[in-house]
């Protein structure tokens, strides 16, 4: 908490320069100023930074004075092209009960197969070591699925265009050796780039047969 003859700490760089004390003397005056831009700053960030969805905008919370805000770091991205095979419009129903998504989910995707946004596609995915356990989330149409990984092949519907990505994250820490997924395409076994470590991600463009 800053005090009236106090100087503002000099990492606190997002205050407005006339905000900062030039001598102890104006200790009140800077004070108020720090309270002034700090309820601007406020402000401006709850009305640009609001989360997209039902809920109401949420707030990042505000880091302790003196704190440093690190970003995220940027995940390491792989890319491989991809063939998959159609479900047919009138059994897209029949294979979205057996899926990840939930009803809601399903009634959407099907109302955008009818009008023919998106067609549905198949792709069947397992832990190419035979292991149980390793959790990987699949990305497309922005709609994502967690997919628990076992060594038997296991269909996961993606909502897609002609041509579109599908992203293929790590959820849990990747095992050593890495995380190692085979995907059944239009042309076969496919066994996908490793996936070693949880800010790697593997994209997918995907071409639908």
């Amino acid at each position: 908490m800053t005090r009236m003859n106090d100087r503002p700490e000099p990492e606190l760089h997002r205050l407005p320069p006339n905000a900062a004390s030039e001598a102890r003397g104006h200790g009140a005056m800077a004070t108020w100023l720090v309270i002034a831009a700090s309820a601007l700053l406020g402000v401006g960030y709850l009305a640009n930074h609001g989360i997209a969805g039902n809920s109401a905008p949420i707030a990042a919370p505000v880091p302790a004075q003196g704190a440093t805000q690190t970003a995220a770091p940027a995940k390491h991205t792989l890319h491989v092209g991809a063939q998959f095979s159609m479900i047919a419009p009138e059994n897209a129903a029949q294979a979205l009960k057996a899926s990840h998504f939930s009803p809601d989910q399903q009634q959407d995707i099907l109302a955008a197969v009818k009008r023919r946004d998106v067609r549905l596609v198949q792709m069947p995915i397992a832990d190419a070591t035979g292991q149980v356990g390793q959790v990987v989330s699949v990305s497309s149409a922005g709609l994502t699925q967690n997919v628990s990984l076992t060594g038997k092949l296991q269909s996961v519907l993606l909502p897609i265009r002609d041509v579109g990505e599908v992203t293929l994250t790590p959820v849990t820490t990747p095992r050593p050796g890495g995380m190692q997924v085979v995907a059944l395409s239009a042309l076969g076994p496919e066994l996908l780039p490793n996936l070693s470590a949880l800010d790697q991600q593997l994209i997918l463009d995907v071409i639908v047969q």
